[in-house]
C-alpha cells in the first residue's frame, strides 16, 4: 500500500485522466510505462486515471508543470489523449486532471474545486442526486456542511471521501507493480504492405522501452506476432546481449519487415517479451539513455537480414587436415584456435588442380599425414608459392589418394 506522504513533505500528486480509454489492460500498461517518472503509481480505475506522487520527481524532471507537460507530449506522439491535473492530496488531483487545474498547496484545494459543480466530485451517483434535490449546486457549499450530519443523512463514505479530498484524512493507496515482461497489441486497418507495420511497430517498441527504464531492466528475447486475414506469422528476436535501446531494437525488426512477404492484409500487431532481465548499462549507455548500438549490433543486423542460422562462427579442431581443422559453433560459444604460421588466411571450398610450373616457389615443404583413422588418410607436401602476379597462394603435392598439384588457400 502507498499511503499519502507527509504534509510537511509538500506532497504532490499528478492526475492523467484518459477520457476514451476505459481498458483496464492499457490503464496497466500506462501505469508501467509512467514508472519512468515515478516510483508511486496508481490507477484509479473507475476515473480512467493514473496518479503519480511526483514530490520527489521534481528534482529529476524540474516543476511539476514541465514534468506534466512532458509526460502528456510524450502520450500523444503514442497517439493517447490525455489531461493532466495536480494538487496535494490523489481525490483532488483526480479532479483537477478532468478540468486541467494546477493545485499548489492544501489551502487551495477548498477554493478551488469549490468553484466546481458537485458533480465534479467523485461520489456516488445517489449521493450527488441527493445533495441537488437538496438545492445544493456547487461543491464550496457542501464542504461548509457539518461532517456529522451530513454522515447521518448519506453516510460515513461520502464524509471521508470530502476529508480525503481536502486532506484532512489519510488517502492510502495500493500501489501498480508492473509485471517482469511486456505484452501489447494494436488492432490495424487492413495493412498489405510491410512499410505500414513500421509506425504501430514503433510505437510499441517505445512503450516497452520506456517501461524497461522504469524498471531498469532490458531484454533478449522479442516477439513479434501479426494476425492477418487468414492465420499469422510470427517475427522472432534472439539478441546476444540485454538491451533496452528503441533504436536499436526498431532497427533489428526494420531489417526482419523488409525480408518479410505478405500473404494477406495485418489486422492485429503485437509485441511480447517472455521475461525483463537485469540491465548493466554501460558508461555510453549512462550519458546517452542506452541508446546507442553495441559492438553486437552488426552481427545482430547481419541475423536480422539473413537469418539467425545463416550467420555462425567458427572454432578451432585437433587436426592437421586444414580442410578439418575448422568446425561451425554458436556465436555465443567462445571460439578456440591455435595460432600455425604459414598457413592462409583462406581456403578454397575444394582444392583446386594446377600445373607447378605456373607458380614459383617461395617455402617448403610442410608434410601433413594424418587421417587413417577416419577414411580421410592423406600424404601432401605443402609449399608456399607466388603465381605471376605476385599473389601468394598455398599449393600442395598429394601422393594419395588423389596424385598430383593442387591450390588449397590464399594470402590476404
Amino acid at each position: 500500500m502507498v499511503t499519502s506522504p507527509d504534509t510537511r513533505k509538500s506532497p504532490q500528486w499528478l492526475a492523467l485522466h484518459f477520457p476514451l480509454l476505459e481498458d483496464p489492460d492499457s490503464l496497466e500498461r500506462l501505469a508501467g510505462w509512467c514508472y519512468r517518472y515515478s516510483s508511486q503509481v496508481c490507477i484509479a480505475t473507475p476515473n480512467s486515471s493514473l496518479l503519480l506522487e511526483i514530490a520527489a520527481s521534481r528534482r529529476l524532471f524540474g516543476s511539476a508543470r514541465t514534468l506534466a507537460r512532458q509526460i502528456c507530449t510524450e502520450l500523444e506522439q503514442h497517439g493517447l489523449d490525455a489531461t493532466s491535473g495536480i494538487a496535494p492530496t490523489p481525490e483532488a488531483a483526480l479532479i483537477a486532471a478532468r478540468h486541467g487545474l494546477r493545485i499548489r498547496a492544501m489551502a487551495n484545494i477548498q477554493k478551488t474545486i469549490g468553484a466546481l459543480g458537485i458533480d465534479s466530485l467523485n461520489l456516488e451517483s445517489d449521493a450527488i442526486e441527493a445533495l441537488q434535490k437538496m438545492g445544493f449546486c456547487t461543491a464550496i457549499e457542501i464542504f461548509r456542511l457539518p461532517r456529522k450530519a451530513l454522515a447521518r443523512r448519506l453516510g460515513p463514505s461520502t464524509a471521508n471521501y470530502l476529508d480525503r479530498l481536502l486532506g484532512r484524512r489519510a488517502d492510502p493507496r495500493k500501489a501498480f507493480q508492473p509485471p517482469d515482461n511486456f505484452s501489447a497489441g494494436l488492432d490495424l486497418a487492413d495493412t498489405e504492405h510491410t512499410q505500414g507495420l513500421v509506425f504501430p511497430l514503433k510505437r510499441l517498441v517505445q512503450e516497452l522501452c520506456g517501461v524497461l527504464r522504469a524498471r531498469d531492466r532490458g531484454i533478449q528475447r522479442l516477439q513479434v506476432c501479426l494476425q492477418l486475414h487468414e492465420g499469422r506469422q510470427n517475427i522472432a528476436l534472439d539478441l546476444r546481449q540485454v538491451t533496452r535501446s528503441e533504436i536499436h531494437l526498431l532497427l533489428l525488426l526494420r531489417e526482419r519487415l523488409e525480408r518479410l512477404q505478405l500473404p494477406c492484409p495485418v489486422r492485429h500487431i503485437r509485441l511480447q517479451t517472455p521475461e525483463f532481465l537485469p540491465f548493466a548499462a554501460s558508461q555510453a549507455d549512462l550519458l546517452q539513455d542506452g541508446d546507442t548500438l553495441q559492438d553486437s549490433s552488426t552481427i545482430e543486423r547481419l541475423q536480422a537480414r539473413l537469418g539467425t542460422n545463416t550467420v555462425q562462427g567458427i572454432t578451432a579442431r585437433q587436426d592437421h587436415r586444414p580442410e578439418h581443422s575448422w568446425s561451425i559453433r554458436e556465436l555465443d560459444t567462445p571460439a578456440t584456435y591455435t595460432t600455425r604460421p604459414g598457413r592462409p588466411s583462406w581456403l578454397f571450398p575444394e582444392p583446386r588442380p594446377c600445373r607447378i610450373a605456373d607458380y614459383r616457389v617461395l617455402t617448403g615443404p610442410e608434410r601433413i599425414e594424418s587421417g587413417w583413422w577416419d577414411g580421410g588418410d592423406c600424404r601432401r607436401d605443402y609449399f608456399i608459392v607466388q603465381d605471376s602476379n605476385g599473389g601468394a597462394l598455398w599449393a600442395f603435392r598429394e601422393y594419395k589418394p588423389r596424385p598430383g598439384w593442387y591450390l588449397h588457400g590464399l594470402f590476404s
